[in-house]
């Protein structure tokens, strides 16, 4: 009997969420706001959306003097509306923390490298769809 409930336990805890918390969910869509990036402060345009795992992923647009794109994967809920993602771009790898505030149309993220504690902010604001005419 312990050792079924110690493998159904195991099984719960290796199995990845196939559904998102809702604050999560919630965060799905586009945002766009300031990231620290390079020598100043960028303009970053931010998608999210539930992976083929079930999980958060990113794709993101940085609008540097040559704009590029880079990924947000590796979703970790650390706590309730938090999660952490690794971030992949032009420049490397690293570590990212976001906070996500839907119902007030933004997340607070900080991120930095990978043996580092994310300390260059960014945030996120919601922004509307493109109106097709």
């Amino acid at each position: 009997m312990l050792f079924r409930a110690a493998l159904f336990l195991l099984a719960l805890w290796a199995t990845p969420a196939l559904a998102l918390d809702e604050c999560f969910s919630m965060s799905e869509g586009p945002w766009r706001g300031p990231v620290w990036n390079g020598t100043g402060i960028q303009v970053m345009e931010t998608e999210f959306e539930a992976g083929t795992d079930g999980m958060l992923i990113g794709h993101y647009r940085i609008f540097d003097d040559v704009p590029f794109d880079g990924t947000l994967t590796g979703f970790r809920q650390t706590a309730p509306c938090e999660a952490e993602f690794t971030w992949n771009d032009r420049d490397g790898t690293g570590l990212v923390q976001i906070r996500f505030e839907p119902e007030l149309g933004r997340f607070i993220g900080r991120w930095g490298a990978v043996h580092r504690a994310p300390a260059l902010t960014f945030d996120g604001y919601r922004t509307r769809p493109k109106v097709i005419s």
